[in-house]
């Protein structure tokens, strides 16, 4: 791991944001498939990451891999199906499962 940087903005619909790099030389874009460790959940703007830096080969441009969270990263794991985020928005199309 090469850099360092803080999380700057995340996309969470999109799954990708912006490392600002420690050095000071300019954001670096982030998907969160390159984690080594946590997952999208754990990806909050302001968490502190090391990275390494690589060039896209599709689009020439760079991007952060081997990513790995300092500031914790619950390693992807936990929070159950559905981790509360639906918040009962279900458009009601199944049947409900009534164990009695």
């Amino acid at each position: 791991m090469a850099y360092t940087g803080k999380l700057k903005k995340f996309m969470d619909g999109k799954g990708f944001g912006f490392i600002e790099n420690s050095d000071g030389s300019g954001d670096v874009f982030v998907h969160f498939s390159q984690l080594t460790n946590g997952s999208s959940d754990d990806m909050i703007v302001g968490t502190e990451m090391s990275f390494d830096i690589e060039e896209d080969a599709r689009s020439g441009k760079t991007k952060a891999t081997n990513v790995t969270l300092k500031d914790g990263g619950s390693g992807g794991y936990g929070g159950g199906y559905d981790s509360g985020k639906s918040k009962g928005k279900g458009k009601g199309k199944r049947d409900r499962y009534d164990p009695y």
